[in-house]
């Protein structure tokens, strides 16, 4: 599993679904994680390494995970982005779900 999917089953308590379903759910978390992460690092990243960061998106063979390895070489507090944002998605599912 990516740096995005780790744990997700466990953490969003979505083990009871089928496993396609399942994979179907951390898809989505994943993608969503991995776009918010995205915004969030440009505010971190020097104008430098935005430029690094672009040029890596701009190649059509580029992965997400790639550009993830990208950003944790280059933001410090990588992990704890992570992890902030995990926390933020679940919560703003969570209130939308009210």
């Amino acid at each position: 599993m990516n740096i995005l999917s780790k744990d997700i089953v466990k953490e969003w308590n979505i083990s009871s679904l089928p496993e396609a379903k399942q994979q179907e759910m951390i898809d989505r978390i994943g993608r969503i994680m991995y776009q918010a992460i995205l915004v969030k690092s440009l505010d971190i990243l020097s104008q430098d390494e935005q430029d690094e960061l672009d040029q890596l998106l701009n190649v059509d063979s580029t992965t997400p995970q790639e550009v993830l390895l990208f950003l944790k070489s280059k933001i410090p507090t990588f992990e704890q982005l992570v992890i902030e944002e995990r926390k933020n998605l679940k919560e703003d599912l969570v209130i939308e779900n009210i």
